[in-house]
Order: C-alpha cells, then structure tokens, then sequence
C-alpha cells in the first residue's frame, strides 16, 4: 500500500500486528521490518505534500507575475 495522506497512515497503525515470539513479547525483526515499512509510507506522504506546496508556490508566483506585468502596463486605455 502506498500511503497518500495521513489518514492512511492511520489506517496503517489500526491493522499493524506483530509477530509473537514462543514466550512471550513479539518478535524484534518483525518490529523493525514494520517500522521500516512505516518510515516508507511516511516518506512517500512527506513527498506528495511537498510536491503539491510545490505546485502552489509556482501558481502563486505566476499569478504575482501577472499581476505585476499588468500594473507596470498602467490603467486600461477604453
């Protein structure tokens, strides 16, 4: 599963087990290879924003641009 917000890290959390060991506990790699998977999702959901505040600021950029290019043009002859 590749996570795309972090609603479905959470849904992650709620359907995470872990191994158990013979006595008691749970199993230390199966710990850490869970943790890792995690880090990934976590990373891939980091990656999305970025890229989506990213796109914003060049939006909003462009849009500063327009506006400027417009006012150094002066008022609108009719």
């Amino acid at each position: 599963m590749s996570a795309k917000n972090m609603d479905d890290i959470a849904e992650l959390f709620k359907g995470m087990k872990f191994r158990k060991k013979l006595l008691g506990g749970v199993s230390e790699m199966d710990v850490w290879k869970k943790l890792e998977q995690l880090q990934k999702e976590y990373r891939s959901v980091y990656e999305i924003q970025q890229e989506r505040y990213e796109a914003r600021l060049q939006e909003r950029d462009e849009e500063i641009a327009s506006l400027k290019k417009k006012l150094s043009e002066g008022p609108a002859h009719e």
